[in-house]
């Protein structure tokens, strides 16, 4: 289109120059190339020093002749047409148009073409391609809900073993009369998973988030953790003493360290028994500092473990006979400890 728009463009220009260089080689005035070339071709001819010369001169002669007549060939390809000028030109425009739209060049205006090619027949059958998309979708739910009551059956073979696992440890926790029931739908993908929970025998088993008290629930979670191998790197606990004590205390301690085996188990408890079994214990207290009240968290190690859970166990950290408490008591969690391993 360019070299057309060219063309047309320099159409009088190109067809005058070449109707001048035809009328000079062999145009139709006193003197043109092709008659001087002929004079100049006359004189050497008969002379046999300069026959090479006269040999040359006929060659340019018959080449001149060959240009002569293309020239003339060409002058009826130049001819001027306004209406076909500004066709090319509005088509250039309309490229121009096409490569700013979809790319940086005419290779982008043919790749976004053939891409909406392959809209167009997309569209254009339609009515087949719903009927296949339709198809999939139909193979595509009946593999879902395949693959739904799979789970779901897994969930409900599994329900029954994990609540007793995981009220068999309540009862260890301390929480004698515990019952749990996870409850699930009979049916599909059972995602509705509701804990029930009874603190006592002889209650009804309610949903446990609603009836447990904070320490019910925080001894349920851990009851569910150690049944449970997965879960987040650390676990906090706070309250899971709440209302135990004597065996009881001693089996969440128990619990709470055997727990500590695969996570990071952080845990905020105001028993004596609890705290014995800790890797770290520390100590939060709160003292004045220029009219503050300010927050301190300290490590105890020692014999400074031993005065704070005689403190815990007495409220009196030098109280000798709650020292001998205290120690007899790490003594008797160490002792439990090795035996474990």
């Amino acid at each position: 289109l360019a070299k057309e728009h060219d063309l047309l463009q320099n159409a009088v220009a190109l067809r005058e120059a070449v109707t001048e260089s035809y009328e000079i080689l062999v145009g139709d005035r006193s003197e043109n190339v092709s008659d001087l070339l002929g004079v100049a071709i006359e004189a050497v001819n008969e002379l046999d020093p300069l026959a090479h010369l006269a040999v040359r001169l006929r060659t340019l002669s018959s080449e001149l002749s060959d240009v002569a007549t293309e020239l003339r060939q060409s002058i009826d390809s130049f001819e001027s047409d306004p209406e076909r000028l500004g066709e090319i030109r509005q088509r250039r425009a309309e490229f121009v148009r096409l490569i700013k739209k979809h790319g940086v060049s005419l290779a982008d205006v043919v790749q976004a073409g053939e891409q909406l090619k392959a809209r167009i027949k997309e569209l254009e059958s339609s009515d087949e391609l719903r009927a296949q998309y339709r198809r999939d979708l139909e193979l595509t739910e009946a593999k879902l809900m395949a693959a739904e009551n799979a789970v779901g059956d897994a969930r409900r073979l599994a329900a029954v073993p994990l609540a007793e696992r995981v009220e068999a440890h309540l009862h260890e926790l301390g929480l004698t009369g515990a019952r749990l029931v996870i409850d699930l739908p009979d049916e599909g993908i059972a995602d509705d998973v509701c804990f029930l929970f009874a603190a006592n025998r002889g209650e009804s088993a309610l949903a446990l988030s609603k009836v447990a008290s904070g320490g019910e629930l925080a001894r349920a979670m851990l009851a569910l953790r150690l049944v449970l191998s997965a879960g987040p790197s650390t676990l906090i606990f706070d309250e899971v003493d709440a209302g135990i004590g004597g065996e009881a205390a001693i089996a969440v301690g128990r619990a709470l360290r055997e727990l500590g085996r695969h996570h990071q188990v952080i845990v905020v408890t105001h028993l004596a028994q609890v705290a014995a079994f800790a890797d770290n214990q520390l100590v939060v207290d709160k003292y004045e500092e220029e009219g503050r009240t300010l927050s301190r968290v300290s490590p105890v190690e020692g014999d400074l473990r031993v005065s704070e859970l005689a403190r815990m166990l007495s409220g009196h950290p030098e109280s000798p006979s709650a020292k001998v408490h205290a120690a007899e008591l790490l003594a008797e969690v160490r002792l439990n400890l090795r035996n474990v391993r």
